[in-house]
């Protein structure tokens, strides 16, 4: 396993993005972006910003604006984030995955002026859904298309392009003198990103705001307690849409280290990636790595010998995952545990022993956390609670909310998670699922991630969760919903036998099979749980089945 390097010391916190990218730029003439087969330099980054920048600026777009990108990983997402940082526009980054629907209403709850947007992603033609958000948005004053993604282009090699502006022709824009750019932001306390929560596809949508100093110091600190640094190379599986990957980019930029983008999930090409970029450092949620471990002998393994560590989380890691990691990518498994509202919370760390991927590590640095009981008070040494988080790098609010943050928060200033966990006693958590996951099946409460982490090592699920039926009788009864591999079956007798010989109590055992082709997923590889909720599913068994054995469920 290749070993850590030296800690070293962190950028300061109390930076803008812009303050950032200069340092970069002056401490780093090697390459540091990697967008497909072409590098750049920071310094690339710094100029195409300020031109890109003064191009916006001369369009109208003004500190305070909002500027949404609906763009894949690439090179043009990056410059956009350092254009918006420059003019003071918090950057408003959207999933590709997301529909008119979801784009619609996040850029009206934003009143984003300008967006960015892909007219072809993984091979779907957006030009027609992109006309519709010029006709539905009214306030978005400006909108440009990007070839960037486009997986199946026509037979010319170059993609349909609906009737709008060009990004390239914005990007390749000499802006003259005519208008010069205001001074850049010198407050990091100035919003910088907007990150849209989980949510955002019911009737409120969250936005969360984030600062310069807040994302930049979350970065500073994971560097430190992961001794991150110039020499680093970081590549991500997870989209700059997301925290999770947003925060490869900030690695690399507070560390003056490099950071390889990686634009849609293949694991072999992301393995591919890995080697040609000589990562150290790859950010992969659990269903990828396990896609990165099935590769054939060949395709991974020793093929990227500078790779020192895999940073993971979104999910349960079993045991076999993290040994799975070490084994054949030479490389220790860090689990982090995040959310959009925080960043980076808690993670393990490099020394700690394997047993810790069993939790979800300590507090980043500078950060605290606590367990609290449904009535406010400290939860017991052991007592499962809901985990609380305070940093001074979280977010700094739901953008125009203030309703809705003032419910998140507790009047010190603790962020209410809605997760469940357990404080260890060297101050490592233990995550024990949402709030929401609870089943109560005759007052008898259980997790549900409980059980879905003791079904981890069943070789025939390739995806699998267990959900609540309503039951008029006991409340809650429990159905486990499974997405097979190729040419596998399973019966409930075989999924209940194998909880009963772990050990699993009688009444959390599940009560219903429902096979599916596919599970929902969100767009980092988590299991959607509303979507999965809202699906039609045939009806429970008419009666409880007996609780004797295992075997005689059906």
């Amino acid at each position: 396993m290749n070993a850590p390097p030296v800690r070293t010391k962190s950028l300061p916190v109390s930076l803008t993005f812009t303050d950032a990218l200069e340092r970069a730029a002056a401490r780093r003439t090697e390459p540091a972006v990697w967008d497909g087969g072409r590098w750049r330099t920071w310094r690339d980054c710094l100029d195409q910003a300020e031109r890109t920048a003064a191009a916006l600026h001369r369009r109208g777009v003004r500190g305070g604006d909002v500027l949404a990108a609906r763009l894949p990983n690439s090179w043009e997402l990056v410059v956009l984030h350092a254009a918006a940082a420059r003019l003071g526009a918090p950057l408003l980054p959207l999933h590709s995955a997301y529909g008119t629907r979801e784009t619609q209403r996040l850029i009206e709850q934003s009143g984003a002026v300008a967006l960015a947007a892909a007219a072809v992603v993984r091979g779907d033609d957006r030009g027609e859904e992109i006309s519709l958000l010029r006709e539905r948005c009214p306030g978005l004053r400006h909108l440009w298309v990007s070839a960037t993604g486009a997986v199946r282009p026509r037979a010319d090699g170059l993609p349909d392009l609906p009737d709008l502006p060009d990004l390239a022709e914005l990007f390749a824009e000499d802006p003259g003198p005519e208008t010069p750019l205001p001074p850049a932001p010198t407050d990091p306390r100035a919003p910088l990103v907007l990150l849209a929560s989980s949510g955002t596809t019911s009737q409120r949508p969250k936005l969360c705001v984030h600062s310069h100093g807040g994302l930049l110091g979350n970065a500073a600190a994971v560097a430190a307690d992961g001794c991150f640094g110039a020499t680093d190379t970081i590549v991500s599986a997870s989209p700059l849409s997301h925290a999770f990957g947003l925060l490869s980019v900030h690695l690399a930029l507070v560390t003056g280290g490099a950071v390889g983008l990686f634009d849609r999930w293949d694991p072999g090409r992301f393995a591919a990636a890995l080697d040609t970029v000589g990562a150290t450092a790859a950010f992969a949620v659990p269903a990828q790595l396990r896609d990165l471990l099935a590769l054939p002998p060949d395709d991974v393994g020793t093929r990227t010998p500078t790779l020192r560590e895999v940073r993971t989380g979104g999910a349960p890691v079993p045991r076999e995952l993290a040994e799975g990691v070490r084994r054949t990518l030479g490389a220790h498994l860090v689990v982090q545990w995040g959310m959009t509202e925080v960043g980076a919370g808690t993670y393990t760390r490099a020394d700690d022993p394997p047993e810790a991927a069993g939790t979800i590590g300590r507090p980043a640095s500078g950060a605290q956390v606590r367990i609290r009981r449904p009535d406010g008070e400290p939860a017991a040494p052991g007592e499962t609670g809901e985990l609380q988080y305070r940093s001074p790098h979280m977010f700094r609010g739901y953008y125009r909310d203030p309703e809705l943050t003032r419910a998140a928060l507790t009047p010190d200033g603790w962020l209410r998670t809605g997760d469940r966990a357990v404080l260890e006693p060297d101050g490592s958590v233990v995550y024990r699922g949402r709030a929401d996951e609870l089943i109560n099946r005759g007052g008898l409460k259980y997790s549900a991630l409980e059980v879905e982490e003791l079904l981890d090592d069943l070789p025939q699920l390739a995806q699998h969760a267990v959900v609540a039926r309503a039951d008029p009788r006991l409340g809650q009864r429990a159905c486990l919903i499974v997405a097979l591999r190729q040419g596998a079956c399973v019966t409930l007798d075989d999924i209940t036998s194998h909880l009963a010989a772990k050990g699993l109590a009688t009444y959390k055992l599940p009560e219903q099979l429902v096979v599916v082709d596919e599970l929902p997923t969100t767009v980092t590889g988590k299991t959607a749980r509303a979507r999965l909720r809202a699906m039609p599913l045939p009806p429970l068994p008419a009666r409880p089945p007996r609780r004797g054995t295992a075997g005689r469920r059906r």
